[in-house]
């Protein structure tokens, strides 16, 4: 392997695929990074078995080959490299990769890339295509709502729902519940699940909005394929809760408010807030609606400019879980709507139907 590239395509081939060799694996060999150089492109890829990711950049390449180098070392060392022209030759006998880069270089021994695993053999049964900059807002739209807790793995995913052409993506931690939906060009499949720590990694590589991302599900995976990024993960095996049962479709009150502005209201109560759970006090009117928080830390009354209608309602709220769901919202203009003070809130951009949060009351505190 002789080649040369730019310090910024090098930084970006291994930035792109860094994080799944950071995982705890019991064999060294998933804590490398593989460089492979084929007919004037360079393909970095690491995995943890689970999750893997390649990345492809342009190369000036003298000799074709492949090296296995340890994934922190290598970023560290790109990361300090001046910007200039840089040059990486391997030697094969002794697994080791030659740095150059103006009148100095670094010798870096890496691991027998005969080892690496092979990424896994995805047979598609279905596929469809959208642009990355969707595919992103739907991804962070949802993600935020699914749970960390390991022990209920079907939570920490995200549903990929397929009805009549509507690529719909749920996520729930059972407290809360996020959806977004939009037309697609496929046929149907089966609905599958996936883990939201490899959606996290998507949204992070994808940087091309206006470029395809192309999808593909087959029975155990999923493949994001991009024009510089591919991604492959294995998907979580089990059902997804019956979501559409606990969406409420008739509402007793309904509340229109500008986003940012209900965003820095909570903001503002939540840093008197001095317990684990953040929970605040909504106290809803057609004259005046305002948040109400009492702590040993003192107390705030954030009064409220709503456009509110129905009968006066009082609801507490976990404020960090609300601030989430707002911040997710694209539009100037919220819409929030009530089932009553023990039920659950809806709440949506304003004309949109096709991206809802459904966030469920807090236990009250002792104000």
């Amino acid at each position: 392997m002789d080649f040369t590239i730019t310090r910024s395509n090098l930084f970006f081939a291994v930035q792109t695929v860094y994080r799944p060799a950071q995982a705890k694996a019991a064999l060294p060999i998933l804590g490398g990074i593989l460089f492979k150089v084929q007919e004037g492109v360079l393909t970095t890829t690491s995995t943890d078995i689970d999750l893997t990711i390649q990345c492809r950049v342009p190369v000036s390449a003298d000799q074709d080959g492949v090296a296995c180098l340890p994934a922190r070392q290598i970023m560290d060392i790109v990361r300090c490299l001046p910007d200039t022209v840089i040059r990486l030759e391997g030697a094969a006998e002794t697994n080791s990769v030659k740095i150059l880069y103006d009148d100095s270089q670094i010798n870096i021994k890496g691991y027998p890339p005969e080892q690496f695993p092979a990424p896994p053999e995805v047979s598609e049964q279905a596929t469809f295509q959208l642009t990355q900059g969707l595919l992103k807002d739907m991804v962070k739209q949802t993600i935020y709502a699914a749970s960390t807790d390991k022990t209920r793995p079907l939570f920490t995913g995200v549903l990929f729902e397929n009805q009549e052409r509507r690529l719909r993506l749920v996520a729930t931690d059972t407290h809360r519940l996020a959806l977004r939906e939009t037309e697609i060009e496929s046929e149907p499949f089966n609905n599958v699940i996936v883990p939201g720590n490899a959606l996290s990694e998507l949204v992070r590589i994808m940087r091309k909005e206006d470029e395809p991302a192309q999808v593909r599900i087959s029975k155990n995976h999923i493949t994001f394929a991009m024009e510089e990024a591919l991604l492959i993960s294995r998907l979580i095996a089990g059902h997804f809760p019956a979501y559409n049962q606990i969406i409420p479709k008739n509402f007793s009150a309904r509340l229109v408010m500008n986003t940012v502005e209900l965003i820095s209201a909570l903001a503002r109560a939540s840093l008197l807030i001095d317990e684990e759970i953040p929970v605040v006090r909504f106290s809803f009117q057609p004259e005046q609606s305002f948040i109400y928080l009492n702590t040993t830390s003192g107390w705030i009354k954030e009064v409220l400019k709503t456009t509110y209608e129905g009968e006066a309602l009082e609801i507490f709220f976990n404020a960090r879980y609300l601030i989430e769901s707002l911040r997710v919202i694209p539009t100037e203009e919220v819409v929030i709507k009530f089932t009553g003070p023990l039920s659950a809130a809806i709440i949506q951009p304003l004309g949109r139907d096709d991206h809802l949060s459904l966030l469920l009351p807090a236990r009250p505190k002792n104000d």
